[in-house]
């Protein structure tokens, strides 16, 4: 039986992979023996190795004794009978060549302890085919570990059709042991998971540019800054290298079929000794540092042209049996650095929209690639499109049933964004006193609520965020009544503005008078391109009576704020824009999905450092310099001894997401 707490494991290949693997085993407490063919590997990895020891006890992470222990841990062998000789556990971590592979394990199946688990650290190439030439391939399982190993959070395991229970938790446990969340590929297929869905990243951007849809710059701008991406596909690509890219194709599309070439603009450049960062030239130019990339030239690429084709191949994976749709998810989110799993974001963009996505590529590019997965077909012929259906590749939880009234109020549990709906779409969502009082009594409760992160504030339907206060109702009022009316808009203006959370406006439509006022007092507008905001109120004999003329100067100057209020005139998004009025503007197709991952960004924040920012920010606009400092000090002091405060210093100093808790 193998062991299921190694002490002694055996790391064979002393590259970027095997020396990473052995330091990491090292620091759980495990004799190592690390063995290359070549001398020199031997001495740059034992260079290495001491050098990440010194610098993680240098910054805190491990004691000099810890990091001292562990260096003593690891022994450089170039014999492999030395290095395998009462081993527990022996990891590959050699060249992605099947040959080689193969020639490894023969050597290895000879000299090893007959129960010990034999993992290769392969990316892509089958299980099952690696473990061909071995007598007893039962024992041999993938362990697909990331670079870099100290700070990449995710082991994929894969057995093969040979490997028997016992050896597969056998894998399983020994990447726990070394800290690692695990993700089992079900199924042992070419590029595994993360691989194949990488492949299908860099292909489809590869294609499309082929195709004169758009440039590298243009793909990668649009994924980094409107979707979120810390790198788009060409960026990364030269990261990985074209030369690594292109022999992962071609070994996928040797197995799975001309539906997954490479597409030329990769053949080329590897073709021509261009492999990106590591020779200086791939698809950007490396010798005067990172591609320069802006949201400008992003936007005119839809990132969903890309992300279909990656949800395509996530659906497919799902029918092949390689997993559930939320361990596809999370081998993306942690291996490859997605901020959304692919089928999580299908299910937010819409499964009908993707599937219209891949059918119009389909026609215009004509390439197999873009061949509907039968699931995601079948999904919406059944209607279950997605988070809009409550049901998608997930079961979305729908908001509680609610009497219709002039206010809707839901939180998606998941992502901690409350929505808040003014439901008066016949009447373009007009204020009234009642609306007033109930976004008052929302936003308040939102505000003391510590499982909401973000709050979202929009009109219902599509013409109108909010078109000001309801005329007819104003009326009939006496001026005492008036003035009662202005002050609960004030004091709800004043909420929103004081609220702890993060309040974003999504103008969807006309955002006029009242409704533009209630905008102002929001953190954050975004705005469709077919939104218009503006004051009217002098044009009707009336004026702003909700904190617009104290608020508006703030934003655009006293001179701009005299022309839209004295004026009464308004503004189209995109002069919004211009003007600082609004954050963004989205175009009408995509400014759902756009709004729901703005406020799904903020959300993931730090609650309490959003919280006294904000505090401070609007100090500055009420104080002087001298008072503000003051409080941003305080405040400081107070945020620094925050578990969230730790919990960002530990995320930063080993690259990983924060998990902030609001503590």
């Amino acid at each position: 039986m193998p062991s299921r707490d190694v002490q002694v494991l055996t790391v064979l290949g002393a590259g970027d992979m095997g020396h990473g693997i052995a330091e990491l085993a090292a620091l759980k407490g495990i004799q190592v023996r690390l063995r290359d063919v070549n001398p020199a590997s031997l001495d740059r990895a034992r260079e290495r190795v001491t050098a990440s020891l010194a610098k993680l006890a240098e910054k805190g992470q491990v004691t000099s004794e810890e990091a001292a222990a562990a260096g003593a841990r690891i022994t450089y062998t170039l014999d492999l009978q030395e290095a395998l000789k009462g081993t527990e556990a022996v990891i590959e971590a050699v060249p992605e060549l099947l040959g080689l592979k193969q020639k490894v394990f023969s050597e290895v199946e000879e000299l090893a302890p007959p129960e010990a688990l034999l993992a290769s650290n392969t990316s892509g190439i089958r299980i099952g085919e690696i473990g061909a030439v071995l007598h007893n391939p039962s024992r041999l399982v993938g362990l697909h570990f990331f670079n870099p190993v100290m700070l990449m959070d995710l082991v994929e395991v894969v057995p093969s059709e040979f490997t028997t229970p016992e050896y597969r938790e056998a894998g399983v446990a020994l990447s726990r042991k070394l800290g690692k969340r695990v993700v089992v590929c079900e199924k042992d297929l070419p590029g595994f998971i993360t691989t194949r869905l990488m492949g299908a990243f860099f292909n489809s951007a590869a294609w499309l540019s082929q195709k004169g849809r758009a440039t590298p710059e243009e793909v990668d701008s649009a994924l980094r800054f409107r979707a979120g991406f810390p790198m788009g596909p060409f960026e990364l690509a030269d990261m990985v290298g074209l030369d690594v890219a292109r022999d992962a194709g071609h070994y996928i599309a040797e197995r799975l079929g001309p539906a997954y070439r490479t597409a030329p603009l990769i053949e080329e450049r590897a073709a021509g000794g261009n492999f990106g960062k590591k020779t200086g030239r791939g698809f950007y130019d490396w010798s005067s540092g990172k591609p320069r990339l802006s949201p400008e030239a992003g936007k005119a690429f839809d990132p969903a042209l890309v992300l279909a084709v990656v949800a395509n191949e996530a659906a497919k994976l799902v029918e092949e049996g390689a997993g559930s749709p939320a361990e596809v998810d999370e081998a993306m989110r942690l291996g490859c650095g997605f901020p959304k799993g692919p089928l999580e974001w299908a299910d937010e963009t819409g499964l009908d929209r993707v599937l219209m996505a891949l059918l119009d590529l389909r026609e215009k590019l004509s390439l197999d690639i873009h061949e509907p997965a039968d699931l995601l077909v079948n999904l919406v012929k059944a209607g279950k499109i997605g988070r809009r259906a409550g049901q998608g590749f997930y079961a979305h939880a729908k908001a509680p049933a609610q009497a219709p009234g002039p206010v809707l109020l839901s939180v998606d549990a998941p992502t901690g964004v409350a929505t808040l709906v003014i439901n008066r779409p016949h009447r373009l969502n007009a204020l009234t006193g009642e609306v007033l009082e109930a976004l008052k009594a929302a936003v308040e409760a939102l505000g003391h609520d510590p499982s909401v992160r973000a709050i979202l504030l929009r009109g219902a339907g599509e013409k109108a965020f909010c078109a000001g206060a309801d005329l007819g109702d104003q009326a009939q009022m006496s001026p005492v009544d008036a003035l009662a009316l202005a002050r609960r808009g004030q004091s709800l203006t004043n909420a929103i503005e004081k609220c702890g959370k993060p309040v974003v406006a999504a103008l969807n439509g006309y955002a006029l008078g009242g409704g533009f006022e209630l905008a102002l007092a929001c953190d954050f507008r975004l705005a469709a391109a077919r939104a218009e905001v503006g004051l009217p109120e002098v044009a009707l004999g009336l004026i702003p009576a909700m904190g617009g003329t104290q608020r508006l100067p703030k934003l655009v100057g006293l001179a701009k704020a005299k022309e839209f209020i004295l004026l009464g005139g308004r503004v189209k998004a995109d002069e919004a824009l211009r003007l600082g009025i609004v954050t963004a503007v989205y175009p009408n197709d995509q400014f759902d999905a756009e709004v729901r991952a703005f406020a799904e960004r903020l959300a993931r924040g730090a609650p309490v450092a959003q919280s006294l920012a904000k505090q401070a920010l609007h100090v500055a606009m009420t104080a002087d310099t001298a008072v503000g400092q003051e409080f941003e000090a305080a405040a400081f002091g107070m945020v620094l001894s925050t578990e969230d405060a730790a919990e960002g210093v530990r995320a930063f100093l080993t690259r990983e997401r924060a998990a902030f808790q609001g503590k």
